[in-house]
């Protein structure tokens, strides 16, 4: 860790460059951290990474010096792009530094079309929407390997009952479910975060638990569940999908599910279920997603 430590305070003590709150521009300078991503990760000659946040660069020397056949790293802040290009990185013909913001990219255009690795350290204020964002092109990767904050963390592996439990939670297993876990103490970054983060492992399923044609169903039924935690999923779903009340009880008791009962109760397959049972009926939900 001193290494680390002493490196990323040198790279930013005679720089204008300011780490910025709002990026979460915390660098990770823990190698027993980096050392854990690396066993996630599992880079092997014939593999192309997606990076995402490389911000000083420990993580990707080490994903380049793997062997692995390409590393696409993806880094929003011009200065940071530029001390990343005049370091010895830029030596590794399997680097390709991209400047530009994730959630915004022509990934489609930019990754390989055949199924890819993704390591990432995720801003707490874009860690959802990115999620998303990957999700919709969960083709191209075999899994995600992600650095977030503990609680998004938390909200991600939640299970049904528990008041962590919401949409995160649901889309997540809807296309993947964790297999590892490693906190991370604030001591890991430099500069050091007041929050605690999480890296986890995300498998992918060959085939996400819903269709494509029933996602906006499911973001409208997900987001109505959730709408308000203290109210039945009767009355959550009667306001949120606008339909009457006696349409939206039946629709629940075909389902075997008691309109008594709240969102956060459900399981992923009863929501699986249930928006199924909406798309049949063709009842209205919105396309936004949660």
């Amino acid at each position: 860790m001193a290494s680390l430590y002493r490196d990323a305070r040198e790279a930013l003590k005679d720089s204008d460059f300011k780490p910025k709150k709002r990026l979460g521009q915390n660098f990770l300078v823990h190698e027993s951290v980096l050392d854990a991503i690396m066993r996630l990760v599992e880079p092997a000659p014939e593999d192309e990474i997606l990076e995402i946040g490389p911000g000083l660069g420990s993580l990707t020397r080490r994903l380049v010096e793997s062997g692995a056949r390409r590393i696409f790293a993806v880094e929003v802040d011009p200065k940071l792009v530029a001390k990343l290009r005049e370091s010895d990185l830029t030596a590794h013909s399997s680097l390709e530094l991209i400047h530009g913001d994730i959630l915004e990219l022509p990934l489609e255009s930019i990754l390989p079309e055949r199924s890819i690795k993704l390591v990432a350290n995720l801003p707490y204020s874009i860690s959802t929407p990115v999620l998303f964002r990957l999700f919709e092109l969960r083709e191209r990767f075999s899994f995600f390997v992600l650095m977030v904050q503990r609680e998004v963390a938390e909200r991600m592996a939640s299970a049904p009952g528990t008041k962590t439990y919401g949409a995160l939670s649901v889309w997540c297993q809807i296309y993947g479910r964790i297999v590892a876990k490693v906190p991370v103490a604030p001591e890991a970054f430099y500069p050091r975060p007041k929050v605690r983060s999480m890296v986890l492992k995300i498998e992918l399923r060959s085939e996400p638990l819903i269709a494509a044609d029933e996602i906006a169903v499911m973001q409208g039924l997900v987001r109505a569940s959730f709408g308000q935690r203290r109210k039945t999923l009767l009355n959550n779903l009667t306001g949120g999908l606008k339909r009457p009340r006696g349409e939206i009880e039946r629709l629940l008791r075909a389902q075997n599910i008691d309109p008594m009962r709240r969102g956060e109760t459900l399981a992923v397959d009863e929501f699986v279920r249930l928006a199924r049972a909406i798309q049949v009926l063709r009842i209205p939900a919105s396309n936004e997603s949660d």
